[in-house]
């Protein structure tokens, strides 16, 4: 399963995706509820936010889709409760078992039936650490062999629990983390340059291809 990182170094660790999450914690390594446990009849337009799938981004919570469900109903589905900080992983692509990490805007959400807590053991892993390991190459590969479907690939609690993760020592997790990060934010600031200038770009191709704004020719 590891074979590409048979090489790794000595100090590092081969740990399953279950045995990080925080054992003090009872749901800390949960899925959503049974569809028929939350139906569109419990939505509500405020309340407790339910994590969607489509909140879900490779690394990234988009903020976009919202949808809630009252508070009576979250207190019912309690185990399915998701706080910030924690990581949610999705259960169906695309792409296959993508995670992002909860953001702080509310101090609790409800994760659909296709998403995955992971509430991390924090005095022995870093969350962005480990929120980089399971967006990473070879887990991602992993999960996609695990994976069932012909139309949607889909991957399942118990097989996803199982799946292997590199683990360096704290500090060194902490640092890998802090480089990663650093480099998503050069990223997004490229990213916004680009966006940027296709505008400019756009404006002045209309200026100019409809005469709005002439060119110097010369004498």
């Amino acid at each position: 399963m590891m074979s590409n990182y048979k090489n790794f170094p000595k100090d590092w660790q081969i740990k399953k995706l279950y045995e990080i999450a925080d054992k003090e914690d009872k749901y800390s390594f949960t899925g959503g509820p049974f569809g028929s446990n939350l139906k569109t009849i419990d939505y509500k337009k405020v309340g407790v936010r339910i994590i969607q799938l489509q909140n879900i981004g490779d690394g990234i919570f988009n903020n976009k889709y919202y949808l809630y469900t009252s508070e009576k109903k979250a207190n019912q589905l309690y185990s399915c409760n998701i706080y910030p900080d924690d990581i949610v992983i999705a259960k169906m692509a695309e792409p296959l078992a993508r995670a992002c990490k909860i953001p702080n805007i509310d101090k609790r959400f409800l994760m659909c039936s296709d998403c995955i807590r992971l509430s991390v053991n924090k005095k022995l892993y870093h969350t962005d650490y480990i929120l980089y390991a399971i967006n990473s190459d070879y887990f991602r590969k992993n999960a996609i062999k695990h994976g069932t479907g012909t139309t949607r690939l889909r991957i399942d609690l118990n097989k996803l629990k199982n799946l292997k993760i590199l683990i360096p020592p704290f500090q060194e997790q902490m640092k890998i983390a802090e480089i990663l990060s650093a480099t998503d934010e050069r990223v997004q600031l490229l990213k916004e340059k680009k966006q940027k200038l296709e505008r400019i770009k756009a404006g002045l191709m209309n200026d100019l291809l409809t005469g709005r704004k002439r060119v110097k020719l010369e004498a």
